[in-house]
């Protein structure tokens, strides 16, 4: 190439040198780009798939194990108790001898009694002949037949306590409780034993707060866990609801029955489930509680994920109920969008992620337990 002038030439080669430092900035700086896009850091996540609530829920009490009649007997009259033939645990059999009073007060008692009565019918005798005769007014008979009648009536209530100074088992059963010993001296109406009839058979008695009882029928299945069964869940039915709640506790007591088994006993723990149709309040969308952060006022944030580009965005969405399972939403999802379960502690709006699960909606869609949902 020639040129006209030195001048043109330096311009010339000045342009060159110009052209050549901006190509290779422009370079540099794409190559810059490209390694800061294949540095940026990827999350790891679990998502969930957004469903619809469930149609039912399940409420969940804890109770205790008991027989259905757990009977205190004791003696009528008071005395020294001669005899106790049972221990805690034995089984007694329909018309059992449990206990017994001494005799020698009692029965001295029913003879003192009866003498009575024999004097008082043979005075009533003499005056009813002196009043035949004449001898002795109306009123004077009238007094004799009260004392024969008084005399009668106190041979009755020597012979009844008499009679229930010996504890007789009602039903079959089993002593639960013994609270008493031989020489020991009781007062009318003591507890001495407590029956647990198997006639009866056994329940799970529940105290339970009102929003739930009210949601509760008679007849009602439930199922009950007990960790001292082999099978560990039977099949029961709601027998009883109490009318009227607690006056310490403020509870309604749910008795459940529960089908023969030669495992239960009296006083173990178990908890009951009870299945009820969904409130309200429990309709909308599903989805785990931990999905969902910056909560406050009827309204939290979820990560929603972008697909195609592998990128979460924060969404709002609109809280129903809320507890440590899973939350109701009515209102910023649609079903079968997903959403970050865990992993969320690190993300901000536009992170890339990678997923590594996803929970898929339940079949059943088993609600929370109602001490988690209900209380």
């Amino acid at each position: 190439m020639r040129f006209s002038s030195p001048i043109a030439a330096r311009m010339t080669l000045g342009l060159l040198l110009s052209w050549a430092a901006l190509s290779l900035a422009s370079c540099s700086e794409e190559k810059s780009a490209s390694a800061a896009s294949g540095s940026e850091k990827v999350y790891p996540v679990t998502l969930a798939i957004v469903q619809p609530a469930a149609t039912s829920k399940t409420i969940t009490a804890a109770g205790t194990v008991r027989y259905r009649y757990e009977t205190p007997l004791g003696f009528t009259s008071a005395g020294k108790i001669a005899s106790i033939r049972f221990e805690e645990g034995d089984r007694v059999v329909p018309g059992a001898l449990i206990a017994a009073l001494d005799a020698t007060q009692v029965n001295s008692g029913l003879e003192s009694a009866r003498a009575e009565q024999q004097r008082a019918q043979a005075e009533l005798g003499r005056f009813q002949q002196l009043f035949d005769k004449g001898w002795v007014t109306r009123a004077q008979l009238e007094r004799s037949e009260a004392a024969a009648r008084a005399a009668t009536a106190q041979v009755s209530n020597a012979g009844f306590a008499s009679g229930t100074s010996r504890i007789i088992a009602p039903s079959g059963g089993i002593i639960l409780a013994r609270t008493a010993e031989p020489g020991q001296v009781v007062a009318a109406g003591t507890q001495i034993v407590v029956l647990g009839e198997t006639s009866g058979g056994m329940v799970l008695r529940a105290p339970m707060i009102d929003s739930d009882i009210g949601r509760l029928t008679p007849g009602m299945p439930a199922q009950v866990t007990l960790s001292g069964l082999a099978e560990g869940v039977i099949e029961g039915t709601i027998s009883e609801i109490d009318a009227r709640a607690n006056p310490t506790s403020g509870a309604f007591e749910v008795t459940v029955a529960l089908p023969a088994n030669p495992g239960l006993r009296s006083g173990q723990i178990g908890t009951a489930q009870f299945r009820v149709a969904a409130q309200p309040q429990d309709t909308g969308l599903a989805i785990p509680a931990s999905a969902v952060f910056n909560v406050r006022a009827g309204e939290g944030f979820v990560y929603l994920l972008d697909a195609k580009a592998s990128r979460v965005r924060a969404r709002a969405v609109q809280i129903g109920r809320i507890d440590d399972r899973q939350l109701v939403i009515t209102g910023g999802l649609k079903p079968g969008d997903r959403i970050v379960a865990s992993g969320l502690g690190l993300l901000v709006d536009g992170a890339r992620v990678k997923p590594l699960a996803t929970r898929q909606p339940s079949r059943t869609r088993q609600p929370a337990p109602a001490s988690m949902t209900a209380r």
